[in-house]
């Protein structure tokens, strides 16, 4: 009996060893209840290519970075999103792969007419003054308080929400920051 079971844990750990949870894309949902229709929006993918042309669509196991010095510090987001009508899309950063805490950097309206619809690609900057913007708008977001010590591992959220209830999604990426 001992032989089964230790053949049994050689085995469950032998294929747990073959696991890679760095390309494991994890989507979190908010669990208040929804009050509107069922067409909520839902977020299908969002990727980043960050300073170095790292795509999380092509390499997603590869450490993100944001660097102010490298292409002035451009990098991409985008996403794909299911949804028959508008939502709302934030692009937040924090110190834990969560809302909780977060510090917006973008927010739009989108849906059919719009700038964005069911996806979107937005340019976004990091500062040298540690400050990041997107798209076109004139908002800079102050992100020092997230930063202790440069290199500065950081999470890259983007949350999408449905204008008619109080559902929302989200998804993360680990990103570092110099």
């Amino acid at each position: 009996m001992n032989r089964i079971l230790s053949l049994i844990v050689m085995t469950a750990s032998l294929i747990l060893m073959g696991c890679d949870e760095s390309h494991v894309q994890v989507t979190h949902v908010n669990d208040s209840p929804h009050r509107g229709s069922d067409f909520v929006p839902y977020l299908k993918t969002f990727n980043i290519i960050d300073s170095y042309g790292v795509d999380t669509a092509l390499d997603p196991g590869v450490p993100l970075t944001f660097d102010p010095y490298v292409d002035a510090g451009i990098f991409e987001i985008d996403w794909q999103v299911n949804s028959l009508e508008d939502y709302q899309v934030s692009f937040r950063l924090n110190d834990r792969p969560s809302l909780t805490g977060s510090y917006g950097v973008y927010t739009e309206v989108c849906g059919e007419g719009l700038p964005c619809d069911q996806e979107a690609i937005r340019i976004c900057q990091y500062y040298p003054d540690l400050t990041m913007a997107c798209g076109l708008d004139d908002y800079v977001t102050d992100v020092s308080p997230l930063i202790y010590e440069l290199p500065e591992k950081l999470y890259a959220v983007l949350e999408v929400c449905d204008l008619d209830s109080s559902y929302c999604e989200y998804d993360y990426y680990p990103v570092w920051l110099e």
